[in-house]
Formats: C-alpha cells, sequence, structure tokens
C-alpha cells in the first residue's frame, strides 16, 4: 500500500514550492503549454512531413545542368530561327514564282500584241509595194493597141506598104520589116516616120530590091508619153 502510494505520488509531477513574493502577493505558477512539443516530438514530426531521400547536387552538377539547359534554350533557338530563314527562303521563291510568271504572261501578250502589229504593217507594206508597183507600171506601160494603129496609119499614106513584123519592147524600142511597091514608096515611108511626133528616133537598117518590090527593115523608138495607158 505504502508502495502504490509512493508510485502514483512519482507519476504525479512535481510543483516546486513558490518562493515568496517581496510584495507579500504569491506569484501564480508556470502552467504546462499543451502546445509544446516535448522531446519526443520532432522525432514524430519527421516522421510525419517524410524524409528526404534524394541527395542534393553539387557545385559542378549545378553548373553542368545550367550549361545543359543553355546549350537546349540555344538549340531551340536555332531551330527557331533556321525555320523562320526556311519559311522565308519558300515564302521568297513563291512570290518571285508568282511575279516571273505574270511577266510572263505580260510579256507573251505583248509580244502577241507585237506581231499582231508586225504582221499588219508587213501586210501593209505589201499593200503599198503593190501599189508602187502597179503605179510605176501604169506609169511605164504603154498600149499596143495605139502603136499598131499608128503604124497602120503610116502605112495608108503610102500606097502598097505593108507588114511583115512588128516588134515592140518595154522600152518602145522597135524593129519594123516589110514590103514596099519601090524605093520611091519606102522611102516616103521613111520621111513620114521620120517626121512624126510619135517617134523619136527611125532609121532604115535594111533594104534590098526584087521584081515584086522593095523589102526594108526600120529600127527605131517610140515616145512613151504619146502612146501611155489611160
Amino acid at each position: 500500500m505504502n508502495n502504490e502510494n509512493q508510485n502514483i505520488t512519482n507519476n504525479q509531477p512535481v510543483v516546486a514550492p513558490q518562493a515568496p513574493n517581496p510584495t507579500g502577493n504569491t506569484v501564480p505558477s508556470p502552467t504546462p503549454n499543451p502546445e509544446k512539443p516535448t522531446l519526443a516530438e520532432p522525432m514524430g514530426n519527421q516522421l510525419e512531413q517524410g524524409v528526404n531521400l534524394i541527395p542534393s547536387l553539387t557545385k559542378e552538377e549545378k553548373i553542368h545542368v545550367k550549361k545543359k539547359n543553355t546549350l537546349n534554350i540555344g538549340s531551340l533557338l536555332s531551330i527557331i530561327v533556321l525555320a523562320m530563314i526556311t519559311i522565308g527562303i519558300v515564302s521568297f521563291n513563291i512570290i518571285t514564282k508568282t511575279q516571273l510568271n505574270s511577266r510572263k504572261s505580260a510579256l507573251a501578250r505583248i509580244e502577241k500584241a507585237c506581231n499582231s502589229q508586225i504582221d499588219k504593217i508587213i501586210s501593209n507594206n505589201v499593200i503599198l509595194t503593190r501599189i508602187d508597183l502597179y503605179q510605176n507600171v501604169r506609169e511605164n506601160s504603154f498600149s499596143h493597141k495605139k502603136i499598131i494603129e499608128f503604124l497602120n496609119q503610116m502605112a495608108g499614106r503610102v500606097s502598097g506598104v505593108s507588114y511583115n513584123s512588128i516588134n515592140i519592147s518595154d522600152n518602145l524600142d522597135f524593129e519594123i520589116s516589110g514590103k514596099a511597091p519601090d524605093l520611091e514608096q519606102l522611102s516616103r515611108l521613111w520621111y513620114i516616120l521620120g517626121v512624126n511626133e510619135n517617134v523619136q528616133e527611125v532609121n532604115l537598117s535594111s533594104v534590098s530590091k526584087g521584081e515584086e518590090g522593095a523589102t526594108f527593115s526600120f529600127e527605131g523608138v517610140f515616145i512613151l508619153e504619146n502612146f501611155k495607158n489611160e
């Protein structure tokens, strides 16, 4: 029984005796704070929060990780820059190709218009050349009908004269051969041709006399203005 009382007494907290207050008032004893941790409580808090098993990085490892992150960021920036350059080059090529195709189309239209104008100019030049040629031919052309009528008229003024052949060149050079009853009629024909205003020049190139009369051949030049086509 005494032992039980002694155990009970040992389990109860010992209260220190209060010192007398000089003022005569008693000082209250400190009450235990239930929120203060006991000596065993920090271990319990560590168990509840958990133990960090990952070791902390050393200084060299931190520098290595920082460099690695820097390199990764640099590589990413390089890839972005290359991608932007590639996009720029592709865009430039597309724009250039589009402009080139547009200019080719414009050039093709201009070339087509120029070719059309050239064809028109060539056609006009051909027409003008033909007109000039026609005018030149018309200016330098003469009427064979008028020449034949003139020669027949001259032969009608001389009795018994006939023509065997009449040759006329483009320059109105002529050669006439025929027959006359005698030399007197031949001389008269020669004179009539020589003094006529339509004949520039006439020469007796050959003459012969036979039993049936005289044969002759004249060479000369007619005047173009008097035999032009109207």
